[in-house]
């Protein structure tokens, strides 16, 4: 395993070797000026075939630095080092984020499930109105720190949207059908994405998808997905169906913006917060509102 000792960053001091992803290792990095505290991607050309994870390190770089959303991982900078006039290694200087993964620590309390997910499609709703489909929204990439922020990470295979891959890009579990048929991407691309990462979290299962792990296409007779309620039976009804409806192979059928998922998030959230008070609380909360205010300063 890689050390601290093993990079070299000018400017910077290389703290802890935090882990590694396809062809690229994470750090933690000290300005040695300022002393703030970043999380440095590298990626390194190692064979030939390394070509498109540089691609995607400049991708996550172009689409990074183009937003400002606290639920995102903000992209500083950017550090190219090229041997023989040809870039051999990418450093993304980047939001350091403490915390854990859903894929890592999956939630089971319905109502925390809901409020990590309302803050996905907040953050999501932001990236598609500037114009970008994130479009490998999973688990994996949903960090929740100890104070209970939301971040979602990994822009390296987000794109402009209307985009069409030159390639299949998309993790197997949570691919929509358009990404595997390499057709153009739009928000109803993440709500798909979404709507997969999401029946993981409330099963433990994921979907059955166009693309599963093993590599074969699927047919879409073999597409059924089983509502989440009917696996979990904490599941509200209103939850499984928004599920289903975000995970339809037709983009068409599926919720049109993620601003539409996250305001049924919302409504699911109230009314399980709603049903689970105490009757005397809930009448007290009533007559609050029932009952016109003393005075009223304007």
């Amino acid at each position: 395993m890689s050390t601290a000792q093993t990079l070299e960053v000018p400017g910077y001091q290389v703290v802890q070797y935090i882990g590694s992803g396809a062809r690229s290792t994470i750090w933690e990095v000290r300005d040695a000026g300022s002393g703030q505290s970043f999380a440095l991607k590298r990626v390194v050309r190692r064979h030939g075939g390394d070509e498109k994870f540089l691609r995607q390190a400049e991708n996550e770089y172009e689409v990074g630095s183009a937003l400002d959303h606290e639920g995102i991982r903000h992209i500083h900078r950017i550090n190219r080092i090229k041997r023989w006039l040809q870039v051999k290694e990418i450093h993304l200087l980047m939001e350091l984020c403490y915390g854990v993964n859903v894929q890592t620590a999956r939630p089971s309390d319905i109502a925390e499930i809901l409020r990590i997910f309302t803050k996905v499609a907040e953050a999501l709703a932001y990236m598609n109105s500037k114009g970008f489909v994130h479009a490998d929204m999973k688990p994996n990439n949903i960090l929740v720190a100890p104070d209970g922020k939301v971040k979602i990470i990994d822009l390296g295979q987000s794109c402009r949207m209307g985009t069409i891959k030159e390639r299949i890009q998309g993790t197997p579990d949570f691919i929509a059908p358009e990404q595997v048929y390499r057709r153009p991407l739009d928000a109803r691309t993440d709500v798909y994405n979404l709507g997969a990462a999401l029946y993981w979290t409330l099963t433990g299962r994921p979907i059955t998808t166009v693309l599963p792990k093993k590599g074969n296409l699927q047919m879409k007779s073999d597409l059924h997905v089983k509502p989440p309620d009917q696996i979990n039976a904490e599941v509200p009804k209103p939850l499984s169906n928004l599920v289903i409806d975000c995970v339809d192979i037709h983009p068409a059928n599926r919720p049109s913006a993620m601003s539409e998922v996250g305001t049924r998030l919302e409504l699911i959230a109230h009314t399980l917060n709603r049903n689970s008070m105490p009757q005397q609380a809930l009448a007290q909360q009533e007559d609050e509102l029932d009952d016109p205010p003393d005075s009223v300063t304007i």
